[in-house]
């Protein structure tokens, strides 16, 4: 008898072990639609022998844009940072990285997490935060038209990326043998794009850049991306070739937000930028070995893994269309037709990942400094891995102090203390006394 419940227990303890190795195997889906298409479309490649070829390009640079300002448009910075951090998790450094945000939305003061911004939810603060790590090139009234045709043509302003303070950007290096993605998210209509209200990049601007940077030999391949309304005619005017174009929308149609979060306040992401990151973390989930719910926001082998059996048309597309709740009368624009390959050829990791080689090389420099911290003690540890989360916080309010720092000393020496002021008052108020007494 005492046999029989030693084994019971025994079993009962090994089915207890079982589901919850069970449970701890991955963590839970962000959408359990995606689990069918993600087993039938990723998980296979990971087993066949027939995989997505690189276009064998040897740098990748990115150009994100969110142009619209005020806290209503909260979720258009999110669809920005939502693809910067695909973008670092791929291990493109921020070196390769033009972040360009019209509006500080993570430090306005309406903004209850100050510093943070959420695509998924607040939770109380506690949800997946985007600004983590992020580094911002341009901000406010910087973004402009001209600095965004700049940035593609490389064309610094005088003392841009040679001295700190206001001309203190670099910006990244591009030829023939790189690989340029450019996205758009904002307010826009048909055939333009707008920039904080005041100025607009027209489809034709977009075209003649794209040109110019041909003839310049700045590009081996470009993917360009928009997510606003009416957003596949920016790609109207495009003649040059290699260029996929991508838009969340078509003519004389919407891109519409997602879902408005109770806590934040304002819809949170647009349809189209969501089911692009959510269906790519979960098919990391499902395809990854980690126990983690946590997104890194660095480079990430198995997100990388995914990008390299995922192709564009899969993954901007036709994943979006099928899934991603656009609008009864919202559909995806896409052109390959002047590019030497398809786009169900070309796999993400073409444009969302750093070449095998500098991927490399960043793995080795994590292996240094896994061995280096051996040597180091607990606390020199933990203060190296925090303090940049602290410098993260509200970097665009530390900008405008700047700018204001920079007013007050164009002001200096015009105080009512001043002596020269004193007496400028002094002899004004004289002049006046004496040309009242003459008339």
């Amino acid at each position: 008898m005492h046999s029989s419940i030693s084994l019971i227990v025994a079993l009962l303890s090994l089915f207890i072990a079982g589901a919850q190795g069970q449970s701890k195997k991955r963590a839970p889906l962000i959408n359990r639609r995606h689990e069918s298409t993600i087993r039938n479309i990723i998980q296979p490649r990971f087993t066949r022998d027939d995989p997505l070829i690189s276009g064998n390009h040897t740098s990748n640079v990115a150009v994100i844009v969110s142009s619209s300002r005020y806290w209503f448009n909260y979720r258009h910075v999110t669809n920005a940072l939502s693809i910067y951090q695909l973008l670092k998790r791929g291990g493109i450094s921020d070196e390769n990285i033009i972040l360009m945000l019209a509006d500080d939305i993570p430090c306005n003061m309406r903004n209850p997490f100050r510093g943070k911004i959420f695509s998924r939810g607040a939770n109380g603060g506690m949800g997946d935060d985007l600004m983590g790590g992020v580094e911002i090139d341009y901000s406010g009234t910087d973004v402009t038209v001209d600095a965004f045709l700049r940035v593609l043509l490389g064309r610094n302003l005088p003392g841009e990326g040679e001295t700190n303070g206001l001309h203190r950007r670099s910006l990244p290096k591009m030829d023939e043998n790189t690989n340029v993605m450019v996205l758009l998210t904002g307010h826009g209509g048909d055939n333009f794009f707008k920039f904080q209200d005041g100025e607009e990049l027209m489809s034709n601007d977009v075209a003649s850049v794209f040109s110019q940077m041909y003839a310049m030999k700045r590009y081996k391949e470009i993917l360009f991306i928009s997510d606003t309304c009416q957003a596949f005619t920016m790609a109207d005017e495009i003649k040059v070739p290699n260029v996929y174009s991508v838009g969340s929308s078509l003519k004389d149609q919407n891109s519409y937000a997602s879902h408005s979060d109770p806590q934040v306040g304002q819809s949170v992401i647009d349809r189209y930028s969501k089911v692009i990151k959510d269906f790519l973390d979960d098919a990391v989930t499902m395809t990854s070995t980690s126990t983690s719910d946590a997104m890194p926001s660095s480079l990430d082998s198995a997100t990388v893994a995914v990008m390299e059996r995922f192709n564009l048309h899969d993954a901007l597309v036709r994943i979006p269309m099928t899934l991603g709740e656009l609008g009864a009368n919202s559909k995806v624009g896409y052109t390959d037709s002047l590019c030497s390959r398809e786009m169900n050829k070309v796999p993400m990791s073409d444009f969302f990942a750093a070449p095998l080689e500098e991927r490399e090389r960043q793995a080795k420099q994590r292996q240094h400094a896994a061995s280096a911290s051996l040597w180091m003690n607990e606390s020199n540890v933990t203060s190296s891995v925090e303090e940049p989360v602290i410098e993260q916080e509200c970097v665009l309010q530390e900008a405008r102090t700047y700018d204001s720092q920079a007013k007050e000393e164009i002001r200096d020496g015009m105080s009512v203390f001043d002596l020269n002021f004193i007496a400028a008052t002094i002899g004004l108020g004289l002049l006046v006394k004496i040309l009242s007494r003459i008339f």
